[in-house]
């Protein structure tokens, strides 16, 4: 019986249609792509500028941010998607869980220096020098880029929490009429103090 006969342009089409993204697979991708878009929506434009996005990316981006319109926001919001094609999305997606860590570890920087600060600031007199000396321990040592002024000294610490107790006994005693300026001093130092090393995040 005489063999039968296949033809290679078929085969290769087979495979071709095989290897083919299904129609639910494409809009899967196109929402993530989106969604990667809707993300980007919600930055800064200084802070777009860090991701070296498409110019055409740029201007949907800051068009968007001008819609106030539910249906125009909605179909802008679609064009986004769509250049967000021409981008390389696993390098943005890397970069913006990159982005959304050093946030994560600023805020939490932030409740502990807010922390720090109160019970700083309530503490009895007799357990303020104890606590300055855990700060001043777990400050991050200065690395090459560093100078020396970017750490607050004790002298500077122990003189800024004297002033802000002192500042909040006097807002207690006249009903919030004296401005906090001391406690925020004080934060800022202490922040300071407790940032680590740059590339240490």
């Amino acid at each position: 019986m005489p063999r039968k006969k296949t033809y290679q342009w078929q085969a290769d089409g087979e495979a071709e249609h095989e290897a083919a993204p299904s129609r639910s697979a494409k809009k899967r991708q196109s929402l993530a792509l989106q969604n990667l878009g809707e993300e980007l929506t919600r930055l800064a434009p200084a802070e777009l500028r860090d991701f070296d996005l498409p110019p055409d990316l740029l201007e949907a981006l800051a068009l968007y941010a001008r819609i106030r319109d539910h249906e125009g926001r909605r179909r802008q919001m679609q064009y986004i998607g769509r250049l967000m094609r021409e981008t390389d999305a696993e390098r943005l997606r890397a970069a913006l869980a990159a982005r959304r860590e050093a946030v994560s570890a600023d805020t939490a920087r932030f409740h502990l220096v807010e922390q720090w600060r109160e019970r700083l600031l309530a503490a009895p007199e007799a357990d303020v020098e104890g606590l300055l000396q855990t700060i001043l321990q777990a400050m991050p040592p200065l690395t090459d880029g560093q100078a020396v002024a970017d750490r607050p000294t004790p002298e500077e610490l122990r003189r800024l929490v004297r002033e802000a107790r002192e500042a909040r006994a006097a807002r207690k005693a006249t009903a919030g009429v004296v401005a906090p300026h001391a406690s925020r001093a004080l934060f800022r130092a202490l922040n300071r103090a407790l940032a680590p090393a740059p590339g240490k995040d």
